[in-house]
Parts: C-alpha cells; structure tokens; sequence
C-alpha cells in the first residue's frame, strides 16, 4: 500500500481542482467495479443480505450488481411488506438469518404478528450492519486487487491530469524524448506549481507522485478502514436516513483532509466519474461554493475510450451526462431563474466548458 504524504505548501502556479471517479481507477487496470468484486464471492459462503441480493436477481435485474440501487431496493420492500406476508414473500435471506445471525429469542415470532413498526425496525437493524459487513468486504477486496502495475498507472494517470491544458508538452514525448521529458515532467511536479486538489469518490488512492496539494476521498479511503456506502437522501424519508450517503459520512466525520471550495480555482477537471445524479448533491455543493456562473473557473470534462468500437457511444454518453448534469445545476437558481437557464450557453461563451478525450497511451496495460 502506498502512503500518501500531501505537502499544504501554497506555491502553486494554478489552483486546480480534480474530481474522480471510478473510471479513474478502472483505466488504471483496478478490478473495482461491483460486478468484479462479486465475482469473487459465493451466494452461500458469503452470506451477506447484498451478496445474496446480488447473485439471486442477477438474470433478471439490469442493476443486479449496483449494491447502492439494491439496497435501496430491499428497503422498498421491507417498508411496504405486510408483517403477515414477511416469511414468504420479503426477501427470504433477510428474514431467514436474523434469528441465526443475532440469536434474538422470540425474532421468528414477531414476523406473525401485526406490528408493522417492529418489523420494519428489526429489518433495518439487520440491514445497517449488512451494508457495513459489505463495505468492510469490498475494502479487502480493493485491497488485494492492487499491484504495481495499478500503482504506476495511478500516478501517471494523476501526473497526466495534473498539467493537462497547462503543459501538454510533458506529456506525450516521442520514445527519443521521453527520458528527458519524464525528468523535466518530475522536477515540475515536485515544484508544486501543478498540484492540484483532488476529491476523490473511489476508496483508493491517488499517488504521492502526484505531489497533490489536497486529497479527500468523500467516501473514506481503504487505507483509513472508514470506507461508506449509501442511498441517495434526496427526498428520503426520515426513517431510512440511517441509509444514506449523507448520515453515513456524519457517522464516519474522521475523514482527515478537507477541501476549501469556497477558494478561487483556476480550473476543475473531472475525470472517471459517471455525472450520475446520485452525486448531484456533491457537484452542487462545488459550483456553489466558487459561485460557478460568476467566477472565471474553467470545467474540463475528460473520458477515456477504452474500446474502440464504442467511441461514438461514449463520446455521446459523455456530452449527454455533461449537459444533463449543467441543466440540474440550473434549475437550483431559484433566484434567478434566467442564469438557470443560460448557464451552459454562458460557460461555452466564455471558453469555461470543455468536453474531450484524455491521452492514456502512457499506461501500461
């Protein structure tokens, strides 16, 4: 595992900001999606209400292996189960295992009885530990999933995004130049003037070859062992907050490195990261803080194409999440509504939106 020691030194010659997400790590050769942490586990060794979730829909469920989206699932239906139909019809491996998994006298009778709120509260109880046996899983997984080819891209990948736009010419030298050119490269970075601020929603690292002025893993990192999942608390009802990405990073305040985003950022790069909605409320958070449609902040939006053979889907599926992502952010200016609504146009305007392909010919495969 890779330390990271960050130096706070304010000497930079642009302040940058850098938003991850899992593409980061995927493009870095990590096995970290869902689908291949299942892989390695077993519907029967591992009994885990979400692994179990998991394997059993996934010849039916498109999202079989979206654990925040299954777990919001099997919320839904403990909420509207009635008591009496419990045993049968709610998800058999929550209820079956709570007797055997917390030895609760009298817990296979309660699910016969007429009281809704005992249920549910029993249900729940069982599930909040699931998620944090899940995480606690998925975090040793991650771990023994990282090597030094993973290491190497890791930090040629956050060089790389560092001194994008800012001195490309470091980055991809033909094979005579690129000795000298990787030395140049690495005598910059340790200057400082091309650190950047990441904020990171994987729970791996970023490298300390990056020289990063900042990090913050929002969602705990798995050298800290604080790692969280969640469901999304937009319009969540209070009973299920318990859930969700908000309460849990309260629950888990430990998070050592804390980004200032009211602070003047020349730049914010985004690179791996869906533009899901789940995560809308993070973005929110960063456009308002540095006032987005005053401020002179640049937004480069990068993707990777990693086959070929979808390069049009991809770019469109990138252009489509940026434009949606830009909308929503719109519709928050309550105040104003007309900036809402002319945002994105304002920002290709002034040369502050960029959607494009990063070069990532220099990792190794």
């Amino acid at each position: 595992m890779e330390f990271i020691l960050v130096d706070t030194t304010d000497n930079r010659k642009v302040k940058q900001l850098i938003v991850l997400g899992n593409g980061f790590d995927l493009t870095c050769g990590l096995k970290s999606q869902y689908s291949d942490f299942y892989k390695t586990t077993n519907i029967d060794r591992d009994y885990n209400a979400l692994i179990h979730y998991a394997h059993s829909t996934m010849n039916n469920n498109p999202n079989w292996a979206d654990v925040e989206s299954n777990l919001l699932e099997l919320l839904k239906k403990i909420k509207t189960c009635h008591p009496v139909e419990q045993s049968s019809e709610l998800v058999p491996f929550v209820m079956e295992n709570l007797e055997s998994k917390y030895n609760r006298d009298g817990t296979i009778k309660i699910f016969n009885t007429e009281n809704d709120s005992l249920v549910t509260s029993v249900c729940y109880e069982y599930l909040i530990k699931e998620v944090s046996d899940f995480e606690n899983e998925l975090s040793s997984y991650l771990s023994t999933q990282i090597d030094e080819t993973y290491l190497e891209n890791n930090k040629k990948l956050a060089v790389s995004l560092s001194l994008a736009e800012y001195r490309n010419d470091l980055l991809f030298a033909d094979d005579d130049e690129r000795n000298d050119k990787f030395e140049e490269r690495n005598k910059l970075m340790s200057s400082g003037k091309y650190a950047a601020d990441f904020f990171t929603f994987n729970y791996t690292p970023v490298s300390s070859g990056a020289k990063a002025h900042q990090i913050q893993n929002i969602h705990g990192s798995i050298g800290e062992e604080n790692t969280i999942l969640g469901i999304d608390g937009h319009e969540v009802d209070d009973d299920l907050l318990e859930f969700t990405k908000t309460y849990r990073l309260l629950s888990h305040s430990q998070v050592k490195e804390r980004i200032d985003f009211s602070q003047e950022f020349d730049c914010i790069k985004f690179f791996g990261h869906s533009l899901g909605e789940a995560d809308y409320s993070y973005f929110q958070s960063i456009f308002d803080g540095l006032d987005l449609y005053k401020s002179n902040t640049k937004l480069f939006f990068y993707f990777h194409i990693y086959d070929l053979s979808k390069k049009s889907k991809i770019i469109a599926e990138n252009y489509h999440a940026v434009s949606k992502l830009l909308k929503h952010y719109g519709e928050t200016f309550k105040s104003n509504p007309d900036h809402g609504k002319n945002l994105m146009h304002k920002l290709i305007l002034e040369g502050r939106l960029t959607v494009k392909e990063l070069n990532c010919s220099l990792l190794r495969k």
